[in-house]
């Protein structure tokens, strides 16, 4: 049997300063589902949407002062009247951070009624998911694109996105995608074919004692919405076992939607007085790590919510379920 690998996701929280609206839900979750490739399941990092009035109406630097204090310290999202017509949001980094490029970065515009600098980028919003995981490892970091000298009030009509040396990304494309993309999957012996084909060998082998390359069978890969790929060998167990190893997704196999769901889950009718109260998390501190490997369809991700009437709900992957 062919398992899929899940990889934990980062949790990114979005505040709206507006009464929430539909229209801002659709465009935050729908550029979170193409820009964190969770069509397949495996989604990169996840989106959870507030929506409390008295957050409504505060500047960024007052909501960045008002989520410290309630201990929520990680970087978030604004959602506001722009977000759908723009398809975009702002970012705002850790107050943290904060201070500390304060005082790294001269001719910075600073405001006498407040105590640091709230640095934050208006980004398009399918750009936003792969954004965070480079900052996260250090691959770049928010200063780098916005304009100089840097001024926490300015508008930044000229929206970011995450370029390559080809040009922005489409998050739709197979040829451009840049994770996920592939699978990670443990398949047994029969479910696998070698090859010692030197036009494969001589680009994939990292190691002369390996001269041969594997791939899922046609087979298994089209059982499960995978497309063969050779690469070389990673794990393997005594005869009988199972080995570990890649293999690409198949972008038109119907198992994996191409939009995302009419329904956008619970996370969409939150009252104003319910919040995330816990997430499972892992940061991608090492991008080099292989994914834990779990049995079942699931994405591993799991967002408790908590009302008012103390009911707790289990989100994951948008679909409701009851705790």
């Amino acid at each position: 049997m062919v398992i899929i690998a899940h990889y934990p996701p980062q949790i990114l929280n979005a505040y709206s300063t507006v009464p929430l609206t539909q229209s801002i839900i659709d465009t935050t979750q729908h550029g979170f589902y193409d820009g964190g490739v969770a069509r397949f399941g495996n989604s990169q990092v996840v989106v959870a949407i507030h929506n409390r009035t008295e957050l409504h109406g505060l500047s960024h630097y007052d909501l960045r002062v008002a989520l410290d204090a309630e201990g929520a310290l990680d970087p978030f999202v604004v959602l506001d009247d722009q977000t759908p017509e723009l398809d975009a949001v702002r970012y705002v980094e850790s107050t943290a951070q904060c201070r500390r490029w304060d005082s790294f970065f001269t001719g910075v515009v600073t405001y006498p009624y407040e105590n640091f600098t709230t640095w934050q980028i208006h980004i398009r919003v399918p750009d936003l998911p792969i954004t965070q995981v480079a900052w996260s490892v250090g691959a770049g970091s928010l200063p780098e694109p916005v304009p100089s000298p840097y001024d926490p009030h300015d508008p930044q009509p000229n929206i970011f996105r995450y370029t390559t040396d080809q040009g922005p990304l489409s998050w739709t494309d197979p040829n451009q995608i840049l994770w996920g993309g592939n699978a990670w999957v443990r398949a047994n012996y029969s479910e696998v074919m070698w090859s010692s084909d030197s036009d494969l060998t001589k680009y994939l082998v990292p190691h002369p004692h390996l001269p041969f390359v594997m791939s899922l069978t046609k087979e298994s890969a089209s059982k499960n919405g995978l497309l063969p790929y050779w690469n070389f060998l990673v794990t393997i167990t005594p005869p009988g076992g199972e080995v570990e190893l890649s293999a690409k997704y198949d972008w038109d196999d119907p198992r994996w939607p191409k939009e995302y769901p009419d329904d956008p889950g619970v996370v969409s009718r939150l009252t104003p007085t319910q919040r995330v109260e816990h997430a499972d998390r892992r940061p991608f501190s090492k991008m080099d790590q292989r994914p834990h490997i779990v049995p079942g369809t699931g994405n591993g991700t799991r967002i408790k919510l908590v009302g008012p009437d103390g009911e707790a709900k289990v989100v994951i992957s948008g679909a409701d379920q009851d705790a």
